[in-house]
């Protein structure tokens, strides 16, 4: 009897990790957006200035995603 309620226990935890998994990756999927349209925005009015763009040799796409998991992590300490 022991052994199922441990076990109903870890299947319920592991749930609650899955759970909590998909909702970071969602909230990773949204920023991803919003960070993406933000770095070619900026690097496209950059350019249209003239003035070099310093991407530190990433990409727009490296750049979004790196930002959008730092932005994303800091929704959970809230």
């Amino acid at each position: 009897m022991t052994m199922t309620v441990h076990h109903r226990e870890r299947q319920a935890a592991r749930g609650q990790s899955r759970t909590d998994r998909f909702e970071y990756w969602l909230l990773v999927a949204i920023a991803f957006v919003i960070c993406f349209a933000m770095a070619g925005t900026s690097r496209a009015v950059a350019a249209f200035r003239g003035k070099s763009v310093d991407s530190h040799g990433q990409s727009v796409f490296a750049e979004a995603r790196a930002s959008a998991h730092a932005t994303a992590g800091y929704v959970f300490l809230a």
